[in-house]
């Protein structure tokens, strides 16, 4: 006769790893955590000098709809990639030196045609929204400049000077887009492409000029309907 103290006890060990084993089941079978926050990067701005970072912020973590806002500052030489900014065999010999300083923001609604079924909200979107940007150009050249003599008397010597063209533009931009989940599922690759218009104006030694910086849809100065595309990388926070 065996004793009834070990047949409760394997008997409780029995029940507790089945337990375990309906626990861990129920676990893996959770809806993942969503996010209600993306941050992701857009690459393809470096060749221009410009850093761009997205913050995709959805009211809830189940919502379709989203905002987001496009934070962008520049910083270094112009770019020089044909096709995406001005090369440096379009530009005048004295703009191939040129330095950019600027920022900017990009500000979107953007509508999933699915509710979020991962971390965040995936699938095929359409957005529209506005955008500002500030650039300053400089460059060595040629030029008129003011001085004055010992006495304080102004006059205008011709000679090479740093010279600064300042750029505002400002406009709008509707888009389509594919997000797509990655694995870790926080992270994400997005592509999308749309049609946009901007204006702005130009301005050197305090006059409105044309830019020496439109030569392509992605340089500087560039004003009228343009094609944005392109690829970000993302994280779900």
């Amino acid at each position: 006769m065996k004793p009834v103290g070990s047949f409760a006890g394997r008997r409780a060990w029995r029940l507790a790893a089945a337990g375990l084993l309906l626990a861990g089941r129920a676990h893996g079978q959770e809806a993942p955590v969503r996010r209600a926050l993306v941050v992701k990067v857009l690459p393809q701005y470096l060749v221009m000098s410009g850093l761009w970072l997205e913050a995709e912020y959805r009211a809830t973590p189940q919502a379709r709809q989203a905002v987001t806002l496009t934070p962008q500052l520049y910083a270094g030489p112009v770019g020089r990639t044909t096709g995406m900014t001005s090369s440096s065999q379009a530009r005048p010999p004295a703009l191939a030196d040129a330095q950019v300083r600027g920022a900017g923001l990009h500000v979107q609604h953007r509508r999933y045609r699915r509710p979020a079924a991962a971390a965040y909200a995936a699938g095929l979107y359409a957005s529209y929204g506005l955008t500002f940007q500030h650039f300053k150009v400089s460059h060595e050249g040629l030029g008129w400049q003011e001085l004055r003599d010992p006495f304080g008397l102004a006059y205008f010597e011709y000679t090479t000077a740093r010279h600064t063209e300042a750029i505002t533009r400002y406009g709008a931009t509707a888009q389509v887009g594919y997000q797509l989940p990655l694995t870790p599922q926080r992270f994400s690759l997005e592509v999308y492409a749309g049609a946009g218009w901007r204006t702005g104006h130009s301005r050197k030694n305090g006059a409105e000029v044309v830019s020496q910086y439109t030569t392509g849809p992605s340089d500087y100065g560039h004003q009228g309907f343009y094609f944005p595309a392109g690829f970000k990388l993302g994280v779900a926070l």
